[in-house]
């Protein structure tokens, strides 16, 4: 990575970076400021990351910069969710969390503080400008789990804990604070956004490869899978859009992260090194106001295998359940009212077969090992390309060398098998 990294940085960062600076009480003309690359290749997909080093005599503050790529067509895919992002740090997170603090939860009882600190977020679309400056979690031992691998119970059994305490400000602050509460609401899916400018119909075409693809990792004799499955193939887009309306989701929907997959999440450890006991939620460019299920299934479908959900999907279920309920009823809220077990079961009903869809895009870039990851840039340029006569095709770049189809075969197979036993599709 280290001679992939650029040193000519857009005007934006370095007045972001002088702004941090100054209001973590770094003295003008005193302090300097060292780069270096943020990330891994394979580690962040819409952005670069680099790391600042902001460094006075007796004292130094690291923190971790997200960027615009630099390639034209990722910049103008990425911009609406830097966007997002920028909102979520900067005005959706501090209302729900102001929420949570002004209820003085007594010392002791767990609460949801489960984000990075985040010093600086602006994202200026019309000039296709973007900076995001935040803690590096990696200085407090938090690390991300290798997601070529599925997660095990105990840290999914975390994640669940997590999201049933961020989804409990939603239940709550909605409920008894409306009026303070109605910006979440406006919150609507960033992706959905993202395809109104997909004029060629592009993203179209691909999800229908993508389903083509997903069926052909079932057994040949497997026919009733397969053709449950080819009766989405053509309308895999409309049903991801079904799925993330808000409005189809009330009274229920919350502030979600919206992106839950592995890479998403940070871990900090117990002594053994493998037990985790802190979780942070990062990227939170797909946040949005949706079901509460959401979160749970894409995560589930796509991080965790079908041996963990044969003996644990229905505990993994509960446990989030329970904390959502433990969290609402200490913010002042009621389970029973605002989100019954039996709501919570049509909701998965609803909405479940989002994990697969979403599992359709992110199991061959989630089986494909960093170390065999294409060029994010040639990617993007390599993904639709149109041929001699006009027409675009579909090039997958993802999950193809030998070792990743193996790992996506198995864990799109199981994917699909789970999700109609559940009854989600």
């Amino acid at each position: 990575m280290a001679e992939r990294f650029k040193t000519v940085f857009p005007d934006c960062f370095s007045s972001a970076l002088k702004q941090v600076a100054r209001e973590q009480g770094f003295t003008e003309g005193l302090y300097r400021l060292e780069s270096e690359a943020g990330s891994s290749v394979g580690d962040g997909f819409a952005g670069d990351l680099v790391k600042v080093h902001i460094r006075e005599t007796g004292r130094e503050l690291v923190v971790l910069c997200k960027l615009l790529p630099e390639n034209e067509l990722r910049k103008q895919q990425g911009v609406s969710l830097f966007d997002r992002e920028s909102e979520a740090y900067i005005k959706i997170l501090p209302l729900l969390l102001k929420f949570q603090r002004d209820k003085e939860l007594p010392e002791g009882l767990p609460r949801f503080n489960n984000v990075p600190r985040c010093y600086f977020a602006k994202t200026a679309v019309d000039k296709m400008e973007s900076v995001i400056i935040m803690e590096d979690l990696r200085l407090q031992a938090f690390r991300m789990w290798d997601k070529a691998n599925p997660v095990n119970f105990e840290h999914a059994r975390l994640l669940m804990l997590t999201l049933g305490r961020l989804h409990a400000i939603s239940f709550a602050m909605k409920d008894q604070q409306p009026e303070e509460f109605a910006p979440c609401r406006e919150f609507s899916d960033p992706m959905t956004k993202m395809l109104a400018l997909d004029p060629k119909g592009t993203f179209k075409k691909t999800m229908a490869e993508m389903c083509r693809r997903a069926i052909d990792t079932l057994e040949q004799h497997d026919t009733f899978r397969r053709e449950k499955l080819a009766q989405i193939q053509d309308c895999c887009l409309e049903e991801i859009e079904a799925c993330v309306d808000g409005k189809a989701a009330e009274p229920y929907a919350i502030i979600g992260h919206g992106d839950c997959w592995s890479n998403n999440m940070m871990f900090q450890y117990e002594e053994d090194d493998k037990t985790p006991k802190t979780i942070k939620l990062i990227d939170w460019q797909l946040s949005r106001y949706g079901s509460p299920v959401l979160d749970l299934v894409y995560f589930i479908f796509n991080c965790t295998d079908e041996e963990l959900r044969s003996h644990s999907y229905q505990r993994l279920l509960s446990i989030y359940y329970n904390s959502l309920g433990e969290h609402l009823h200490n913010l002042g809220g009621n389970i029973e009212r605002q989100f019954p077990r039996s709501a919570f079961r049509d909701q998965l009903k609803q909405f479940g077969r989002y994990g697969l869809l979403i599992a359709m895009m992110i199991l061959p870039i989630i089986c494909t090992p960093n170390n065999e990851l294409p060029d994010a840039d040639a990617a993007m340029e390599e993904l639709v390309k149109e041929d001699a006569s006009g027409n675009s095709e579909v090039n997958f770049v993802y999950g193809t060398t030998e070792k990743a189809a193996i790992r996506y075969r198995e864990r799109m197979a199981g994917s699909i098998r789970d999700t109609i036993r559940f009854g989600y599709i």
